[in-house]
This record gives C-alpha cells, sequence and structure tokens, in this order.
C-alpha cells in the first residue's frame, strides 16, 4: 500500500461524489473533516435520492424518507465541520438511475459538469468504478463523463464501500490496475463517527415498520471508521 498522496492535495477545491447520503461520511468523511480543516473548499454531490432503503415501510413514504435523508445529509457535513461547504442534490431515483444513453442522464452528467467547470477540483472522491451496488458504478461512469467533457484532469481517488463484503474476484482492481492511497485520519476520528449517527434512518432508530429494509451492520460502520480511510488511484494517472 502506498502510504499517501501529498497532503496539500486537501487544500483544494475538492469534489465528493456520494452515490447516497451517507456514503459521503462512510467513504471518506474523514477527508472531508481534514480538508475543511485545512480551510479547503468541499463540494458534495449526492448523486440519488436514498429513497429506496425502506419501500415497505407505510409510516415512511418514499418521498418522506428521501427528504429525511437529505437532512440527515445535511447534518452529516455539519459534525464534519462542512456545513458552510457547498452540496448539490441531484435527487436521481436511487436503485434506478436512467440509463446513459437517456435524456435524464445526459441531464445529470450536465449537471456535475456545470459543478466540475466551477470548481474546478484538485481532487475527486468517486465510488470504486466495481462497487458492487448499481448505484457506486453508475454514479462513477457519471462523474467520469462529465469530467471527461469538461477538459479538466483533477486527482482521482475512488472509495470502496462494499467490496470487502459483497465484491467477487472480478470486482477487484486487476493486476497493475490500481495502487492504494491511505490518509491518516486518526485526528478527524471522532468526527467521522459522530457524522454516522446522523444518518439515523439508516441505523434502524426511524423506520421501525420494514424488517425487509436496509440498516448499516456494526461491522460494516467499524471496517470503514478506522485510523485510515483507504482509496484506489489508477495506475499512471
Amino acid at each position: 500500500m502506498k502510504s499517501a498522496l501529498a497532503l496539500d492535495l486537501l487544500d483544494g477545491p475538492l469534489l465528493v461524489i456520494a452515490p447516497h447520503p451517507d456514503d459521503e461520511t462512510l467513504g471518506c468523511g474523514g477527508v472531508i473533516a481534514g480538508a475543511v480543516r485545512r480551510g479547503a473548499v468541499v463540494h458534495t454531490i449526492f448523486i440519488t435520492d436514498g429513497g429506496a432503503s425502506h419501500l415497505n415501510s407505510i409510516q415512511w413514504s418514499r418521498q418522506s424518507l428521501a427528504a429525511q435523508r437529505e437532512r440527515e445529509a445535511a447534518e452529516a457535513l455539519a459534525r464534519l465541520g462542512a456545513g458552510a461547504q457547498p452540496r448539490t442534490f441531484l435527487r436521481l431515483e436511487d436503485a434506478n438511475m436512467p440509463g446513459r444513453d437517456s435524456a435524464a442522464y445526459r441531464q445529470a452528467v450536465d449537471a456535475v459538469l456545470a459543478i466540475v467547470k466551477h470548481l474546478a477540483p484538485r481532487l475527486v472522491l468517486m465510488p470504486w468504478r466495481r462497487d458492487p451496488h448499481r448505484d457506486h458504478r453508475d454514479s462513477w461512469q457519471l462523474t467520469m463523463d462529465a469530467i471527461a467533457a469538461s477538459g479538466q484532469r483533477p486527482e482521482i481517488l475512488e472509495y470502496a464501500i462494499w467490496l470487502d463484503e459483497f465484491g467477487r474476484s472480478d470486482d477487484r482492481p486487476g493486476e497493475g490496475e490500481m495502487e492504494q492511497v491511505a490518509f491518516d485520519v486518526t485526528a478527524v476520528l471522532d468526527a467521522k463517527r459522530d457524522a454516522i449517527k446522523a444518518h439515523r434512518s439508516q441505523l434502524g432508530e426511524l423506520v421501525h415498520d420494514d424488517p425487509s429494509g436496509f440498516v448499516l451492520a456494526q461491522p460494516t460502520i467499524e471496517r470503514l471508521t478506522g485510523p485510515a480511510e483507504v482509496f484506489w488511484r489508477q495506475c499512471g494517472q
């Protein structure tokens, strides 16, 4: 594992891509908190509305849950010290993002492209390209299409949320494809752990009438809240 890129990358600007509200904290909350402490601008884009986590709930409609998840995302950013930092909610449908050949997809790419052009990020943090969740893969593709259209060449680091738990062998980086980069987030780990607590709907604290609904398991949280945040960087980037 390579230890780290130059820390001045955290001076920003940074663009964070979160497929769902909570991925920003689980995947790179420590880097967000550390960058903000360094005075960086950190713009977070939430790609989907997160409304599919409890589809069988009667008390929580998809729309009300999506609104709740936006509130949780805002609270999580505040707990990371990024309460005043810019964020964008694209509100694409959770677990049903538009196909790449659709008008809705092109509209979403254009929205991300406008942010990339305005922000001119030095560093982009996005989900791992083959993370075993369709929204994570689609969010990666959407962001890459926007960056390609921008003509910019930011540093790109990819975080994996579900690879270690559900990934197949071909989901993992091939030989010579990627290198690992780790950031020590010990100094902001308490803030990251506190930010995860803001995502109450995903912790089983709000929705009680859908036993089939998603709940973040404690082992998953523990795995993603260690002293280092690890990313994949394409070899030769």
